[in-house]
C-alpha cells in the first residue's frame, strides 16, 4: 500500500513541478516572452523531457522499463508512420462525412468539436487494440528509407503550404521542430515514459482488453495529459482561472490512445512519432 501511495505522490508532484516550471520560464525569462511574441512553444516539451531524464538518472531507473529506449526503433517508427497516416485519413473522412462544426476562432472552448474528437479517438483507440496483433508482420517487412522519407515528407508539409502561401519559412520549420520534437516526444517522455511507467511499476498491469494488457498508469496518465491541456487557458500569475475543460475531455481520450500504443510497443516512439506528426498536420489549416 505504501508503495502505490509513493508512486501516487511521486506522479502529482511530478506533474505540479513540471507545469509550473515550464510556466515560470515562459512568464519570467527572455525565452519565454520571446517564443510567446513569434508563436512558438518549446519550453514544455523541453522541460518534460529534461524531467525525465534527470529523474531516471538520478533515481537509477531502467531507461528501457519507462519507455526511453530504442529497442525495435525501426519497428516502432514503422508503427508511429501508420497510425498517423490512419489517423489522418480517418479524421479526413469523419469531417467530410458528418456535420460537426469546428471553430477555429474558439478552439479550446468548442464543445461540439471537442466531443466529436473524443469520440473519434476512443473508436481509433478500440481500432488501434484490435488491429494491433495483425499489423506486426507487415510492418517489420517495410524498409527503413521508405520509412524515413514518409516522415520527412509529412513534416515537409507545413513548409511547402508556407511556401506557396509567402508565409515565413523559417517559422513554419521552428513550428514543425516544436511540434514534433516537444509536444510530441516532449509529452510522450513525461506521460507515457515517466507518469504511465511509475504508475504501473507500483500498481501492475492486471487488466485486458482485446489482447492489450494494461494498468491503473494508462487512465492516470491520461487524465493527468487531459488535465494539462484543460490548463491551457489558465493564467495563475495574473488569477485567470478559466479551464478549457472540453479541450481537457478530448486530450485525456487521446491520451489513452497514445498510452496503448507505448503499452503494446514498450516503447515511446512509436506515440511520439504519431503524436508529433498529427500536431504537424493540424497545425497546417489554422496557421495558413
Amino acid at each position: 500500500m505504501r508503495k502505490r501511495a509513493t508512486a501516487i505522490i511521486d506522479v502529482l508532484l511530478a506533474f505540479a513541478f513540471v507545469h509550473i516550471a515550464y510556466r515560470s520560464l515562459k512568464q519570467f525569462t527572455g525565452l519565454g516572452r520571446w517564443e510567446g511574441a513569434v508563436g512558438l512553444n518549446s519550453t514544455p516539451g523541453l522541460v518534460m523531457i529534461l524531467f525525465t531524464v534527470s529523474v531516471l538518472l538520478l533515481r537509477r531507473r531502467s531507461f528501457e522499463v519507462y519507455g526511453l529506449t530504442l529497442k525495435r526503433w525501426r519497428y516502432n517508427l514503422n508503427v508511429g508512420l501508420l497510425w498517423v497516416v490512419l489517423v489522418v485519413v480517418l479524421a479526413g473522412l469523419g469531417l467530410m462525412l458528418t456535420r460537426v462544426h469546428f471553430d477555429p476562432a474558439h478552439p479550446h472552448n468548442d464543445m461540439a468539436g471537442r466531443l466529436a474528437g473524443a469520440v473519434f479517438c476512443l473508436i481509433t483507440t478500440i481500432l488501434l487494440v484490435w488491429m494491433f496483433k495483425r499489423q506486426r508482420t507487415f510492418l517489420d517487412r517495410i524498409p527503413l528509407p521508405l520509412g524515413l522519407l514518409l516522415m520527412i515528407a509529412l513534416l515537409s508539409v507545413p513548409v511547402v503550404v508556407a511556401a506557396y502561401f509567402h508565409g515565413p519559412l523559417l517559422k513554419a520549420l521552428l513550428t514543425v521542430g516544436w511540434l514534433f520534437l516537444g509536444a510530441g516526444f516532449g509529452e510522450e517522455a513525461f506521460f507515457r515514459g515517466y507518469i504511465q511507467s511509475r504508475i504501473d511499476e507500483a500498481f501492475g498491469r492486471p487488466f485486458r482488453f482485446l489482447g492489450l494488457d494494461f494498468g491503473l498508469g494508462l487512465g492516470v496518465s491520461s487524465l493527468l495529459f487531459g488535465f494539462l491541456h484543460a490548463l491551457n487557458t489558465v493564467d495563475y500569475f495574473h488569477g485567470h482561472f478559466d479551464f478549457a475543460w472540453w479541450y481537457g475531455v478530448q486530450s485525456c481520450f487521446t491520451g489513452l490512445f497514445y498510452g496503448c500504443l507505448r503499452q503494446e510497443t514498450g516503447s515511446i516512439i512509436a506515440g511520439g512519432v504519431t503524436h508529433g506528426l498529427t500536431d504537424v498536420l493540424a497545425g497546417v489549416p489554422y496557421r495558413f
